[in-house]
């Protein structure tokens, strides 16, 4: 069992070190899921694979796993001849010990083994007699001891992980089932995350667009079953616990489902790479999913991001691959025994003059290593400032909150019929504002807008009629009233219908009528796309009902991205300037400012992210001049504002970049900070040191407490280091209270790194060490209590 388990082992890492070397960069992210999917299952088949004798030390490693086995015919043949050339005597013959006699617990005397005699006599040397069973027995059955707690541990950490996840499917309140998917809206806040195809995310923390993205994110996972992968890393995790290349192993597949995801985002669903980007960043979130959960915002951020902006792989890099079969043949002739050499016949083996070596203890257990720390976000800011374009999606049945032009809609749970229900009303000047709702109490959803009074026509005392080429709605109530309600119907129109049919305009939103009369949508609209598009998809048609596009506003938007983008715009396009109130007023506004050649993607961009000509004339004015509009969107959205900037400037800090900046705000250093630390004598730091000690934790009460101790000259890179180490006022006190001598900051890092402290002393003192000084003690921990030279 053991020899097998470091066999799979050798083979994982095998794989891990060729993917790392020569596979990892390639962009080919399909062929690496295989790749490293076939991998695992190919470590755990190919110890069972022998092939016939190919050359000459074949199944050297099962040799260095079980030293004990038996030897192979050659070398037999090779040991015995250069015995009987030794001796010149042929008649010398030894029974040796197989490992089939030590695994049956066998006790062997060799009381006859032929040794030269300068005489030429042969005599016999007396071997005394070995028990070759009993110790390896012990440290044998403590490593299994030792291997299956480590294996029951994962797999209840694995189960309990899933258990959680189905208890929290099981338990929510809040789902949608869509086709295949199940979004589940969490409660409390978390990254979203995906298992199979159940999706989790806290809908409060975003805006609708960015929640599209999620999903659509989220959604290629399920489809493409990245959880099954992960499932099955996970289990040779578990079963490989011992191994750091498997930890690492699981890392690289976690890596390349997020890289496959992003290509399919950014290739297949046509999202805008430099948007999609600066999402991945502003999402990033420290509320980390369980990790058998695909989550949205990994560790991998950086990476994901230079790979994204890495050249794409040719056809001609598929070569790469051919080494894939000489390299796992290799493996095997390498790992296992030739076929032939499994069968040891009684006649090899009565030829062998020596004794088999006595077995060696497999290599222990080593600790599976620290999870990578997350990428540095600051870092990321500082290599590039990253764009972000977010492309609605097809229209949901879970809608947040949508306002354009006194329309607005909200809709939460699984889709229902809208056709009839209540009205509440309000006169306001000449128009009917009117809200309606599926249920007089708890309705799923509710939707507003404001009618010119002349669209209703009256009809007996209480019933009022607005029809339109989509269809009917009838209120039935005092409409007149200054506050009035009753109930409503909607008919559609199945002349309307026929017409969108006999396009192939279909929609799996039984209420694509409704919304179409909400919002507008005739005839003479669905012609004017169909000839500007060709083809014309029903929930794109839904799109623009819903969020208010009128046949007008569409011409309009038509005109803007042909004289600033110079293309004629898709439908999705048109719908996310409306959501991004992109209007000509903003266009001047940005040309003003002195951005004349911007395309409307990037002004819809800046506009997503509030830049404005008061924004960008606050940076100027705070000298910041000629700034690229990238730039300027980056300081927008990490809070970088001119009264920040002028607080800066103000504590000395003059030449300062909005680099810099964005990245003292990452890390929330402000005036404040700089203040305190001033306060406890640190005039003179750069901003770089400043960081430092932020992303430290470092702080005016946490020096002036260390300097009560005594330490009055402190350099700034003592205090850190001391931070870092965890050496505090209790910790320098418990070494005092030993009686340690001299005792500086340095002196004390020292000590907390190789953890002393009073009760080590202690113990040392009362087995008869001197430790007069910190130096002493770390000697001491450092040889293990072992240095007779120290004892008094």
């Amino acid at each position: 069992m053991i020899e097998y388990l470091l066999k799979v082992s050798f083979v994982i890492g095998i794989a891990l070190l060729f993917y790392k070397l020569v596979l990892q960069q390639e962009s080919f992210f399909t062929i690496n899921r295989f790749y490293l999917i076939g991998c695992i299952m190919l470590a755990f088949a190919l110890p069972f694979v022998t092939l016939p004798q190919v050359i000459s030390h074949q199944g050297y490693l099962s040799a260095v796993f079980q030293p004990d086995k038996p030897l192979d015919n050659s070398q037999t043949e090779t040991r015995a001849a250069k015995f009987n050339d030794a001796t010149a005597t042929p008649e010398a013959s030894t029974r040796a010990v197989t490992s089939a006699g030590v695994e049956a617990g066998e006790k062997h005397t060799d009381a006859a083994l032929p040794l030269p005699h300068p005489d030429g006599v042969e005599e016999k040397a007396e071997v005394p007699q070995v028990d070759v069973i009993s110790g390896q027995k012990d440290w044998l059955f403590w490593l299994g001891i030792l291997y299956g707690f480590g294996v029951i541990i994962f797999t209840l950490n694995l189960l309990v992980q899933v258990a959680s996840i189905l208890f929290r499917v099981r338990r929510s309140t809040d789902k949608i089932l869509e086709d295949k998917y199940v979004i589940v809206n969490t409660e409390n806040r978390q990254a979203p995350c995906s298992f199979f195809r159940y999706i989790f995310i806290y809908p409060d923390d975003y805006d609708f667009t960015t929640y599209e993205q999620i999903i659509a994110h989220e959604k290629t996972h399920v489809r493409q079953g990245h959880s099954l992968d992960l499932l099955i890393a996970e289990i040779a995790v578990i079963l490989l616990w011992f191994n750091p290349f498997v930890w690492l192993y699981k890392k690289e597949v976690e890596k390349n489902i997020e890289y496959q995801t992003d290509a399919i985002l950014l290739e297949k669903e046509q999202v805008n790479k430099d948007q999609y980007q600066l999402s991945l960043l502003q999402i990033a979130c420290p509320n980390k999913p369980l990790s058998i959960t695909i989550n949205y915002n990994q560790s991998l951020l950086k990476q994901r991001i230079i790979m994204m902006n890495a050249k794409k792989s040719n056809l001609h890099s598929y070569w790469k691959y051919a080494f894939l079969a000489p390299l796992f043949l290799g493996t095997i002739l390498f790992m296992n025994e030739p076929a032939v050499s499994q069968v040891i016949s009684q006649s090899d083996t009565a030829s062998v003059p020596e004794l088999a070596p006595m077995p060696e203890a497999a290599p222990a257990p080593e600790p599976a290593p620290a999870p990578e720390p997350a990428p540095d976000i600051a870092e990321v800011v500082r290599e590039e400032v990253v764009n972000r374009d977010v492309v609605s999606d097809v229209i949901r049945e879970v809608l947040p909150a949508i306002k354009e032009n006194g329309y607005s809609m909200n809709i939460i749970g699984k889709q229902v019929d809208m056709s009839e229900g209540y009205w509440y009303s309000n006169q306001e000047g000449g128009e009917y504002c009117l809200q309606f709702k599926g249920s007089r109490n708890s309705s799923t959803w509710n939707m507003s807008r404001c009618f010119d009074k002349g669209l209703f026509q009256k009809q007996g005392n209480d019933t009022f009629v607005m029809k339109k080429e989509t269809g009917t709605l009838q209120l039935t109530g005092n409409l007149d009233a200054e506050v009035g309600q009753g109930k409503y119907t909607f008919t559609e129109d199945a002349s309307f219908k026929k017409y969108l049919a006999d396009y192939n305009i279909t929609s799996n939103n039984e209420n694509l009528m409704f919304h179409l009369f909400f919002g507008d949508v005739d005839r003479q609209y669905v012609d004017y796309l169909k000839k500007t598009y060709n083809e014309l998809e029903g929930e794109r048609l839904l799109e623009l009902a819903i969020h208010g596009v009128s046949m007008a506003d569409y011409q309009n938007y038509m005109a803007l991205f042909q004289k600033y983008s110079n293309k004629k715009p898709s439908i999705r396009e048109v719908v996310e300037a409306r959501i991004h109130g992109i209007d000509q007023a903003y266009v001047r506004e940005m040309q003003a400012l002195g951005f004349e050649n911007l395309s409307l993607k990037k002004m819809m961009e800046a506009k997503i992210h509030g830049v404005n000509r008061a924004y960008v004339e606050g940076l100027q004015n705070a000298g910041f001049e000629n700034l690229q509009i990238d730039k300027i969107i980056g300081a927008k959205i990490h809070g970088v504002n001119p009264a920040n900037i002028k607080e800066m400037q103000a504590l000395g800090f003059g030449n300062l970049s909005l680099d810099k900046m964005m990245e003292l705000k990452i890390h929330g250093v402000n005036a404040a900070y700089i203040t305190d630390l001033r306060s406890a004598g640190f005039d003179e730091l750069s901003l770089d040191q400043v960081l430092e000690a932020k992303i430290h934790g470092l702080n005016a009460a946490a020096i002036k407490e260390i300097r009560s101790l005594g330490f009055k000259d402190m350099r700034f890179r003592e205090i850190i280091s001391a931070k870092i180490h965890g050496v505090d006022a209790a910790y320098i006190e418990d070494l005092r209270k030993a009686g340690l001598e001299s005792l500086t900051i340095s002196k004390a890092v020292e000590a907390k790194i190789h953890g002393i402290d009073s009760s080590f002393i202690r113990k040392a003192r009362e087995d008869g060490y001197n430790l007069k000084t910190v130096g002493d003690a770390v000697k001491l921990k450092i040889h293990g209590m072992a240095l007779e030279s120290m004892r008094d």
